[in-house]
C-alpha cells in the first residue's frame, strides 16, 4: 500500500526559498472547532520577510523533523519590519504598532503532525519559535498576464482554499486603494463551505467577515457569494438561498449546494478574455473546473488565466 505523499514530497518541483525564517508564535484564535488562525511573528531584529500573495510556508514545529506546508493568508505589507526600508506604500500598509508578521490558517488534522502539534492547547504552544521557508507557484499577479488587460478577477475557493486567495484579494484591495491598479477592475469571491448550521455565524465562518469588509470598502468593486454544502460535499436544498449577516451591517448571500461551472461562467459573463480566474479546492473540484474553463469543448479561456491550486 503506497504511503500518503507529504508536503515536501508533493512540493518538490515547487519553487522554494533556500533560507529558513525564524518567527514566534503571537496570536492564536480559534475560529470554530476545526480551523485555528496563527499570528507568526518575526522577531526584532530580523528583516521583512518577503513573499507573494498566494504562496505557502514549510513550518518547522518543534519536535516533528518534517515540515508541513500551510498558505500564507495575510498580504505582503503585513511582514513589513518597521524601518526596514522598502518603498513607502510597502511602509504605509505595514501593521500600525508592533512588528511584522504571517498569517496562517490552520485546519484540524490528528494524521498531519506539524498540524496536530499546532493544535495542542493554546497556552502550550503560545510564543513558541517556528521555522519557516516561503515557496509556491500560485501567485498574484498571475505571470504572463498584463495588470492593465484585466477588467475581472474570479477567485473560486472550496473549504481551506480560500487561504491563498484570501491574501491575493487583501493584496489586491491594497493596490486598489493606492491606485496601482485600475479602478474600473472587478472581482468576485465564489466560496464553498460545508454548512455550519443554524445560526451561521459570520465569525465562526472562515474569514467571511474580513472579505466582506473588504467588499464593503469603496475601493474593491464586487462580490462574494457562499455555497454552503452538507457533509460529502452534497447539496443541502438544491438552490435555495439566504444570507449570512456580518457584525459590519454586510449580509452575504448564501445558496445550499456546491459550486458548479455555470457559476464561474456567470461569474465571467461575456469578459473572458479580459478576465483571470483562480481555483483552489480539493482536486477533484479543481480538475473539473480547470478542464472546463480550458478546454476546447468548454470555455477555451487562455491557461495563463486559469490558475490553480489543490489542497489535500
Amino acid at each position: 500500500m503506497t504511503s500518503k505523499q507529504g508536503h515536501l514530497e508533493r512540493t518538490a518541483g515547487d519553487p522554494r526559498e533556500s533560507s529558513l525564517h525564524n518567527v514566534i508564535i503571537k496570536q492564536i484564535d480559534e475560529i470554530n472547532a476545526s480551523v485555528r488562525v496563527f499570528r507568526l511573528e518575526i522577531p526584532d531584529g530580523r528583516p521583512t520577510i518577503k513573499f507573494l500573495p498566494g504562496q505557502w510556508l514549510d513550518v518547522y514545529v518543534p519536535t516533528v523533523p518534517k515540515a508541513g506546508g500551510f498558505t500564507i493568508t495575510s498580504p505582503p505589507s503585513r511582514a513589513t519590519m518597521p524601518g526596514d526600508g522598502g518603498d513607502d506604500k510597502a511602509q504605509a500598509q505595514a501593521p500600525a504598532a508592533g512588528n511584522g508578521y504571517l498569517e496562517l490558517a490552520i485546519q484540524k488534522s490528528p494524521d498531519n503532525p506539524p498540524a496536530a502539534w499546532l493544535w495542542q492547547p493554546v497556552a502550550t504552544i503560545l510564543n513558541s519559535r517556528l521555522n519557516v521557508r516561503v515557496g509556491g507557484s500560485f501567485v498574484w499577479p498571475p505571470a504572463g498576464v498584463p495588470l492593465a488587460s484585466l477588467r475581472k478577477v474570479i477567485f473560486v475557493a472550496g473549504g481551506v482554499g480560500i487561504n491563498p486567495l484570501m491574501s491575493m484579494l487583501s493584496a489586491l484591495a491594497e493596490q486598489l486603494e493606492d491606485s496601482r491598479l485600475s479602478s474600473g477592475l472587478e472581482v468576485q469571491v465564489l466560496y464553498s463551505m460545508k454548512d455550519p448550521g443554524p445560526p451561521r455565524e459570520a465569525r465562526a465562518m472562515l474569514f467571511v467577515e474580513r472579505i466582506s469588509t473588504i467588499f464593503a470598502s469603496s475601493a474593491v468593486r464586487g462580490r462574494m457569494k457562499l455555497f454552503l454544502t452538507q457533509d460529502g460535499g452534497g447539496d443541502g436544498g438544491g438552490d435555495e438561498q439566504d444570507a449570512v449577516s456580518c457584525c459590519n451591517g454586510v449580509r452575504v448571500p448564501f445558496s445550499r449546494r456546491r459550486i458548479v461551472i455555470g457559476d464561474v461562467e456567470e461569474a465571467l459573463g461575456e469578459g473572458k478574455q479580459s478576465s483571470v480566474v483562480y481555483i483552489c479546492g480539493v482536486p477533484g473540484m479543481t480538475d473539473e473546473f480547470v478542464e472546463a474553463l480550458t478546454s476546447a469543448d468548454g470555455l477555451s479561456m487562455d491557461p495563463r488565466r486559469v490558475l490553480f491550486e489543490k489542497w489535500w
